[in-house]
């Protein structure tokens, strides 16, 4: 009887081992992905030069849990030490080391709430739904830095009036725009995000129509990052607005600033819409001469320099090698690292080993991937390829697991957005270009075709794309798409993308100067640095696709014909998951296959020696 028992046992541990297998198949698995905490907040701790000694972490909040059991629950997390003194006086703990930090002197540990002075000490502030905590090591008096926040509904009325604040230095715009909401008695709706930290919904009681959003703009340019993940410093100005991806301008539309047929615009010279390659090595060449007399010295313009054959500033590597040392060669964001890596190949020199400092090897093993949205992903394959980069076998962002996650995130329309599900123009042109080296590949070639599409029918009228992100019609964005489609060999000429008012590369002709640069938006009657690295980047790839040289992104001889043998090479094991990982939000497949596999020999153990037992009796 005791025996049968046993077996009924047995068959179950075997079900539930079947169960565990069930779910780590691929196709039928649960996996939960980052998601909005129900109960979220955020905490992160800075020493002395405000470096991070915890990076920003999300958390779900236990009930009346307080600032210190945060603390304890993320130094626990990230494997660090926390030394604290607890003090019956004043009932609660004071912070004497976290990790390797310790103040020094006269220095202490000081906690701030969403930026703001704490009146209380951690072990008496119970954390709200939304806080964002900071801890630092400070002098007195604390540093703080000025800042100024605003906000507009779609209709340009103000929801929140320019707000000047002050804020503890090492706080985000986060925090910023928290306090402002705060001051001028708007509710601020931004869950706390599990992998995206805060993203904002709405502020005060604004409708927002179907895909309306919140878009985020910091000294006039939109964020290539997160809220919570860009640092604020003295008299920067955050304004944040509704925005419509779909929605154009018809006054922008009608706005031809004056272009004639010819492709004359009255203020510089321009070529007709035929574009000869002499015509574009003319445009090329004005371009560059004007990024030369500014002595521009960011990445883009490294690159849009050396692909047309000009002379970069001497002081752009050592700048570049400053910078690194200035910071032990660590940085909070992977497009960091990503960006030198491009502009330090595109000056020639080797980005896995720039005096010590291997910047590809901080790309391909950073556990901050996808903190920054699609952003991290498309730069870093442009990043890999832009010198032909070999990976070792045990990456964990392989070329391919890169391309995967792009694959899988592109929505359904064919466009791709930093975050969420509202297309972004800028960043499809951007995706199409890392992707443009895998184009053979045939799930990418889908992908391609689909967001091909998706910039063909959003291309207004007038031949280019307005967005409220960036101020209306912008040259900038014309020239990602260009830039886009000349990556993946099509013709920004082509019948697909003329319009009424011209193709792509008749309206990227609209913004030229009389000085040889790119306004901003027709309407603007000076050059701008960005917009002329664009538009020359935009030329500059298009005379490499009438040429057959390859993308723009790519520096290497051999890169353009390698970099998809290089993928193949690259492919390991982690490179069939999609996606980085996730904290504490998702189970591991190869764990849950392990431990089913070891059930199921552990039953089939014991059903065996039951039998013999049964046998011998």
């Amino acid at each position: 009887m005791k025996s049968g028992k046993f077996m009924r046992k047995a068959a179950i541990v075997v079900f539930i081992a079947m169960l565990f297998m069930v779910q780590a198949v691929p196709g039928l698995s649960y996996h939960v992905s980052a998601a909005s905490l129900t109960n979220g907040a955020m905490i992160s701790v800075l020493d002395k030069d405000g470096k991070s000694v915890i990076p920003l972490t999300a958390v779900e909040l236990k009930k009346n849990e307080t600032a210190y059991d945060v603390l304890k629950e993320v130094t626990s997390q990230h494997h660090m030490k926390l030394d604290a003194t607890y003090y019956q006086k004043y009932n609660g703990y004071l912070v004497n080391q976290i990790g390797e930090a310790s103040p020094k002197g006269q220095d202490y540990w000081s906690f701030f709430i969403n930026g703001s002075d704490s009146q209380v000490g951690l072990s008496s502030y119970k954390v709200k739904t939304g806080d964002d905590l900071l801890i630092k090591i400070v002098s007195y008096p604390e540093k703080k830095n000025s800042v100024i926040v605003s906000a507009k509904d779609k209709k340009g009325s103000e929801v929140i009036p320019s707000t000047k604040l002050s804020i503890v230095d090492g706080a985000n715009a986060y925090d910023a725009l928290k306090q402002a909401a705060d001051l001028n008695k708007k509710t601020l709706t931004a869950p706390i995000d599990s992998k995206y930290f805060a993203f904002v919904q709405n502020i005060g009681d604004i409708k927002l129509d179907k895909n309306d959003y919140w878009n985020m703009s910091l000294n006039g340019k939109s964020m290539e990052v997160g809220l919570s993940s860009y640092t604020l410093k003295n008299g920067d100005h955050l304004d944040v607005n509704v925005t419509n991806p779909a929605g154009t301008s018809e006054s922008s539309q009608n706005n031809t600033n004056g272009t004639t047929d010819n492709g004359t615009t009255g203020k510089g010279t321009v070529p007709a819409a035929g574009f000869s390659n002499s015509e574009v090595s003319t445009l090329i060449k004005s371009s560059a001469q004007y990024l030369e007399r500014q002595g521009t010295e960011d990445e883009f313009a490294i690159m849009a320099l050396t692909k047309a054959g000009a002379k970069i500033p001497s002081s752009y590597l050592q700048s570049v090698l400053k910078t690194l040392k200035e910071n032990n060669g660590s940085f909070r964001n992977v497009t960091d690292y990503e960006r030198m890596a491009i502009g330090i190949t595109a000056a020639g020199k080797n980005a896995a080993n720039f005096n010590g400092y291997n910047l590809i090897g901080k790309v391909y093993s950073n556990n901050r991937m996808t903190n920054q949205g699609i952003n991290g992903v498309v730069f870093a394959l442009l990043a890999y390829d832009s010198g032909n980069y070999k990976l070792p076998e045990n990456a964990e962002w392989s070329r391919q697991k890169l391309v995967q996650y792009l694959v899988s995130h592109q929505l359904k329309d064919g466009g791709w957005a930093l975050f969420g599900s509202s297309p972004s123009t800028d960043i499809t042109a951007m995706a199409l270009s890392s992707l443009a080296p895998y184009k053979s590949q045939g799930n990418v070639k889908n992908t391609i075709q689909k967001a091909v599409h998706w910039l063909s029918v959003t291309q207004d009228k007038q031949g280019g794309y307005n967005s409220s992100d960036n101020g209306g019609d912008s040259s900038e964005t014309t020239a990602q798409v260009i830039i886009g489609l000349a990556s993946v060999q099509i013709s920004p000429g082509s019948k697909e993308f003329t319009k009424p008012g011209g193709n792509l590369l008749k309206h990227l002709a609209a913004f030229n100067q009389k000085d040889g640069g790119y306004s901003h938006l027709l309407s603007d009657k000076a050059s701008d640095q960005i917009s002329t690295t664009q538009a020359l980047l935009a030329l500059t790839a298009y005379q490499s696709y009438l040429t057959g040289k390859g993308s723009v992104y790519q520096f290497h001889p051999s890169s353009a014909t390698s970099a998809n043998e290089a993928a193949g090479n690259a492919v390991s094991h982690s490179a069939s998951r999609q996606g980085g990982k996730l904290p504490n939000t998702a189970a591991n497949d190869e764990n849950w296959l392990f431990a089913g596999i070891i059930l199921i020999l552990a039953a089939a153990i014991i059903y065996v020696i039951v039998r013999r037992r049964e046998s011998m009796k």
